[in-house]
């Protein structure tokens, strides 16, 4: 495959070399072939990023937080939002305004 590709973009550079040169046609139907492996690479690119599968995804069942004992608060520095916890399905914080937030445990007080 890999071949096939700088056979394309040899052909294409040569291709429009010569129509630059010898001016018979424009150095852009040249290049033509070029942009045609450019978008054909980004695209599986793309697409191959989704053979990594959902490793990303927790495995296992969530685990019921107490309340009672300890209560565990996300807070987003960027905006002030805040989130309380009541089942934990994976150890990482979770995301708001596109950053990482910030666990705060707080353990409630024997009346």
């Amino acid at each position: 495959m890999r071949w096939l590709l700088r056979l394309v973009i040899a052909a294409g550079l040569s291709a429009a070399l010569v129509g630059w040169v010898t001016d018979w046609f424009h150095p852009v139907y040249g290049l033509a072939p070029l942009l045609g492996v450019l978008i054909f690479r980004i695209g599986y690119g793309s697409l191959a990023s989704f053979q990594a599968g959902a490793d990303h995804i927790p495995s296992g069942d969530p685990e019921p937080v107490d309340l009672a004992a300890e209560r565990t608060v996300y807070w987003c520095q960027g905006c002030g939002a805040e989130a309380l916890l009541l089942v934990r399905g994976t150890p990482m914080p979770p995301r708001h305004c596109g950053e990482r937030m910030t666990e705060r445990v707080e353990v409630p007080r024997e009346a």
